[in-house]
């Protein structure tokens, strides 16, 4: 069995080069995508509706943010944020590759999520997100490295990234990054029983970790 994982950063042009390479070089009989269902929808009809509208005003306000620091980032690089998702289901169905969605559900995800985080750590993220979103430098994070948002960032940008969510924030860092790429995975690994050759689309932030999920399941 060849698993196939396609780092990339979902508003970056170099993400759809990738994903076209990897399943095009590649010829796998299966493609598995960063998604699930509802998000999956939602990016197709390019949802414009919040699917957060019963959460609590703090709540909501995160997610408000982070989507509109999406759509600023997104509209720098003229990609719509998860198209290189959506590309490859289309790459899938063009080719007559099954594909898969694999990623937990959104609202699994999001109820683990405002479950674990404390009050303050809720406060806190709200603030970084604010500052960050009106372009002041975030406390304790040290001055921000220049990125080429066209590109999927480097290795070491992205476990540098990495250490410093599970610092500042461990438990968004174990409910969006550890649990998923464990559920991920796990998802890919039973796939493998019936697919010889995989490719896997994941944000590069979930590449790594889930690479090594899988060389330890399948050692």
């Amino acid at each position: 069995m060849t698993i196939y994982l396609v780092g990339t950063s979902h508003i970056a042009k170099e993400s759809l080069v990738k994903v076209k390479r990897a399943i095009d070089e590649k010829q796998p009989n299966c493609v598995c995508v960063e998604l699930d269902s509802t998000r999956y929808y939602a990016l197709k009809n390019k949802q414009k509706k919040s699917m957060h509208v019963k959460l609590p005003i703090m709540q909501r306000m995160i997610f408000s943010l982070m989507k509109r620091m999406q759509d600023k980032l997104s509209r720098e690089t003229n990609i719509f944020a998860g198209q290189e998702m959506l590309d490859a289901i289309k790459l899938a169905k063009k080719n007559k590759i099954p594909y898969y969605y694999i990623d937990q559900d959104i609202s699994i995800t999001v109820n683990r999520l405002m479950a674990k985080m404390s009050f303050f750590s809720k406060c806190k993220f709200l603030f970084y997100l604010l500052i960050g979103f009106i372009g002041i430098p975030v406390p304790g994070m040290g001055a921000p490295k220049e990125l080429d948002l066209n590109k999927v960032p480097e290795a070491d940008f992205i476990e540098s990234a990495m250490l410093e969510l599970k610092k500042q924030f461990p438990d968004i860092y174990t409910v969006l990054v550890l649990e998923r790429n464990e559920f991920m995975a796990l998802k890919i690994k039973e796939l493998g029983e019936k697919y010889e050759n995989i490719v896997a689309v994941v944000g590069a932030g979930h590449a790594k970790g889930i690479g090594k999920i899988l060389e330890k399941e399948l050692d």
